[in-house]
């Protein structure tokens, strides 16, 4: 998750904690909603503005934040309740996330949710985590939509309609999901190590809850625990984008301001964590490649005044450049990976420490040496620089993520959870107060040996404590808070065919490079620049495979007068990002400034393309990094499966550069490496010649074009370039089966060649049917069939890749599921392939196929990064972008006979080409 910071936590390591989510779609049924009256009793009152958010409240509780940005034409509707797996009782483990699936069933009013969110285009999901739930759409602006979601969310606060027959389908949908975590080694050590941590607090159980409880917990318990805590005022609704604010206002008036507040108040919670009195170790035995060891540390509330300080000692210590943990364990060789992260919290917060082992080898060492680091700071002090680095890159952070709107609407219901939205802010402006000797009191008060859990309980005569201060009163702290000026917002001009053309600049330089710049009013003054430069041939990248996996990441460690920690630094004082990519293709730049900061990014960025050393050191600190993740695939389903259907299509000889490598291959020349290697491919194919390069942002057209010429317009060279297709197998009919012992999820994929391009006739047509059939988890034909009738998997879907150019492409599906309902899928998926072919799709199927194509398109058209793609990948196969008006003119034409048609001749065959890993033996010997 994009934050304003959450605490330095992304979201797949929130998922190791068990954050949970359903991007969703006769017995007992629910009971008639009691909670609303005729007419509109409650209405909406400002409360205060902060930082271009404006506050309501409404007289049944609910609050309501409104941040309105007209830059793109999209819009969220985000709705936060205060209920997450803390709120759960005994037997009721993963309760509040098995409800957030039940929620998309529908309501009273609002049923076959999932149809109207495919319909409308809508990107939609839901979350739950330990303290909250939240329910999001985002779609593109108009007021149908947002007068749609508005209604729809406010009728299952209290209508919805799931039925017992319902949950017992769905519950083996979460199971499927809490096998698919169980395949996570470092998910798993983190739950296992949260649950010691905490003795009474439920913040030490899983979200996704114990299977006994998720499998047998009865319907009128789950409806009672939704009647309990699905309330006005126990909830905040945050919509954020382009909407018109007074008519949302009066749209929430009309739906939410019917719904009573409940006479009895929304019970607290009381339960707090004692102090800790020992050093705790667990021990977790599972199959795998590569040993771990975790740390885990008690904090304060993310709400304490502590809390910013150990948010900056956290960034110290794990940062992947400059960080403690980067160069005392992995740059010495004694870890190929380390990190640290924490999770600040409502009642009390952890900090996280973990790092990777080598494979077979003992872990004293590595124990002993992240032990050191964590607890042995006073007596290695924190420094100003290394203070100075942290608090620039939090800066950075929390400027960049003000100028997604939409994201920050999201991002709020981690600080919503903690009791109030403001705190997002606040925190902000804490971190930025943070003096040296904060984060070396807090170092030194809680990361000690009593208040850590590494897995063993060892007595002491005379155990430290680390005392846990209480949460303090978000009313007192936050009284006289008033937050920042709010930033330069984006101008109103959606990204439309007409409106890309009338302002579009494009130019052919000298060198060959074609020039395209998009004048437009970005918030935050940000400006986007994407290059990509198509550099080479099967010749002269002949067994360079290795070289080009670690090219791009070489780029940033260092040049002839910068290091690696010199470089990140300078990229984070000026607020901005730079990504490079490499592939067989070609290298690739992404840059993300600002009007500001521009000219000096562009001057960091001919730095690292002009004289990067491409230093040995690095790379021989790299490697074992790229190694470790090679080896964690070995035993992974998932990682089998993919390299399995690669290794079986791919026709390319070894040595080619788009051949498929197994991970032997891979480690092996890796190992072989060297960074003059490196730099010769760079140095022979660093060539502009047939690139491109694309811009956003308000600035001189002229002078960035000049700027970037004296970026990149020296590196030219006379190496050809030739384009290479893709090449497969032309096989049918294959099972390739992989047995991987004790893994509880198993994965599918079912590909097979096409050799249809998006220039064939019937393209549309086929594209429209693979929609149909496997385009959503929940409303196509394979997720209706085996995810919500069957149960069988979280994860199911499919479609077809095809190039724009004339090469081969695949048809594709996939599956996760327990080992023992894998055939059953399988089975299922050839039946649903005769289905099509005897009997076609329905009206509804296709009017609904046809109208998310289109607002699918203009949700991703509403990212001005994605107009960038567009703009270079038509230049790059000469095509003008009037070709989408016209596809959406052919689209109006097709019939269901078309698509029926596509679809047998594109996609339904029997011999269809298996490849699937998972524990089938154990299966077997049942």
């Amino acid at each position: 998750m994009d934050k304003i910071k959450i605490s330095g936590i992304s979201l797949a390591v929130a998922l190791a904690l068990g954050l949970t989510g359903c991007n969703s779609t006769n017995n007992q049924t629910a009971a008639t909603p009691t909670a609303v009256e005729q007419q509109v009793q409650h209405e909406l009152t400002f409360v205060r503005n902060v930082e271009g958010i404006n506050e309501y409240t409404m007289s049944n509780g609910l609050k309501v934040l409104l941040f309105k940005d007209d830059a793109q034409p999209k819009t969220l509707v985000n709705i936060t309740y205060r209920v997450g797996s803390v709120h759960e009782n005994y037997g009721e483990t993963g309760m509040a996330h098995l409800l957030e699936h039940m929620l998309f069933k529908g309501s009273t009013n609002y049923q076959e949710i999932d149809k109207e969110f495919t319909k409308r285009g809508m990107a939609t999901n839901a979350t739950t985590w330990l303290d909250r739930t939240n329910y999001f759409e985002v779609f593109e602006s108009n007021e149908e939509n947002l007068a749609w979601s508005i209604g729809m969310e406010a009728d299952r606060m209290i209508n919805a309609t799931f039925t017992e027959d319902e949950l017992k389908s769905e519950m083996t949908v979460v199971r499927n999901e809490m096998e698919r975590g169980e395949n996570n080694p470092i998910r798993i050590l983190i739950s296992r190590m949260s649950s010691m941590a905490h003795l009474w607090h439920n913040y030490g159980n899983s979200t996704i809850g114990a299977r006994s409880d998720v499998e047998n917990f009865p319907f009128s318990k789950l409806r009672a625990f939704y009647n309990k805590h699905y309330r006005p005022d126990n909830a905040v609704l945050t919509i954020a984008g382009r909407f018109d604010e007074e008519k949302t206002i009066a749209l929430i008036n009309q739906h939410f301001g019917k719904i009573k507040q409940p006479e009895t108040p929304v019970e607290a919670l009381y339960t707090q964590e004692p102090t800790q009195d020992g050093e705790r170790v667990v021990n977790l035995r599972r199959t795998g490649d590569l040993p771990y060891i975790g740390l885990m540390y008690h904090a304060p509330s993310g709400l304490h005044q502590d809390a910013a300080a150990l948010e900056v000692l956290m960034e110290i210590l794990s940062d992947d450049k400059r960080g403690r943990l980067q160069k005392q364990l992995v740059e010495t060789g004694i870890s190929s990976s380390a990190f640290a992260f924490s999770f600040m919290l409502k009642d009390s917060s952890q900090m996280i420490f973990l790092a990777q082992g080598e494979k077979g080898e003992d872990t004293t060492e590595l124990e002993q040496s992240l032990l050191k680091i964590a607890e042995n700071i006073e007596e290695q002090p924190i420094t100003e620089a290394e203070l100075k680095a942290a608090k620039a890159k939090f800066a950075k952070q929390a400027e960049q993520a003000m100028r997604n709107v939409t994201g920050i609407g999201m991002n709020l219901s981690e600080y919503i959870a903690k009791g109030d939205y403001r705190h997002a802010f606040y925190f902000r402006d804490q971190v930025a107060e943070v003096k040296l000797e904060d984060v070396q009191r807090v170092a030194e008060t809680y990361l000690i040996s009593s208040n850590r859990t590494l897995g063993r309980f060892i007595p002491t005569d005379n155990p430290e404590r680390a005392e846990i201060p209480e949460a303090p009163d978000m009313d007192e702290l936050l009284k006289d808070y008033k937050g920042k000026a709010q930033i330069v917002a984006g101008e109103n001009y959606d990204n439309t065919v007409a409106n890309i053309k009338a302002r579009l600049v494009e130019k052919t330089w000298p060198q060959g490079t074609e020039f395209m710049f998009y004048p437009k009013q970005l918030r935050g003054d940000e400006v986007l620049i994407k290059m990509e430069f198509p550099t080479g041939t099967p010749e002269t990248l002949h067994g360079k495979a290795a070289e080009i996996e670690v090219l791009a990441q070489m780029l940033q460690l260092g040049t002839t007068t910068m290091d690696k920690a010199e470089i990140a630094g300078k990229l984070d004082e000026l607020k901005s990002s730079v990504r490079f990519s490499a592939s067989s293709s070609g290298l690739g730049v992404n840059i993300k400034t600002d009007k500001n900061n521009m000219n000096a990014t562009l001057d960091l960025v001919k730095e690292m393309l002009t004289n990067s050393t491409f230093s040995q050191t690095e790379l021989d600190i790299l490697k074992p990094t790229l190694i470790a993740g090679y080896e964690s695939e070995r035993k992974d389903p998932s990682s089998i499966a993919n390299n399995s259907f690669r290794a079986t299509l791919n026709s390319y000889p070894k040595g080619h550069p788009r051949a498929h490598r197994s991970i032997d291959e891979s480690i092996e020349q890796l190992q072989a490496l060297t960074s003059d290697s490196i730099k010769s491919v760079f140095t022979q194919h660093m060539n502009i010649s047939n690139g491109y390069i694309a811009a956003v942002g308000n600035v001189d057209g002229k002078a960035l074009e000049a700027k970037l010429q004296d970026t990149v317009g020296h590196l030219v060279t006379d190496t050809p370039y030739e384009y290479m297709p893709a090449a497969y197998k032309d096989v049918h009919g294959l099972t390739v089966s992989h047995n991987t012992p004790d893994k509880a999820n198993a994965q599918l994929y079912v590909i097979n060649p096409t050799q249809l391009t998006t220039q064939d006739e019937d393209y549309l047509a086929t594209q429209i049917a693979a929609e149909i059939f496997g385009g959503s988890t929940f409303t196509s034909r394979l997720g209706k069939r085996i995810r919500v009738t069957e149960g069988y998997s979280y994860s199911v879907g499919g479609n077809i890749s095809v190039s724009d150019r004339n090469e081969p492409g695949i048809v594709w599906g996939y599956a996760i599921s327990a080992p023992e309902n894998m055939d059953n899928v399988i089975a299922a998926y050839k039946e649903e392939i005769a289905k099509v072919v005897k009997d076609g799709f329905t009206e509804e199927e296709f009017e609904t196929a046809k109208s998310n194509f289109i607002n699918s398109r203009k949700r991703r058209w509403a990212s001005d990064s994605a107009i960038l793609s567009m703009l270079i990948d038509n230049k790059e196969i000469d095509r003008d972008i009037a070709y989408y008006p016209m596809l959406d003119e052919k689209l109006n034409t097709l019939t269901l006979e078309d698509v029926k048609a596509a679809f047998i001749k594109y996609m339904a065959t029997n011999e269809i080409n298996v490849f699937k890993a998972g524990d089938f033996e154990k299966v077997a010997e049942q």
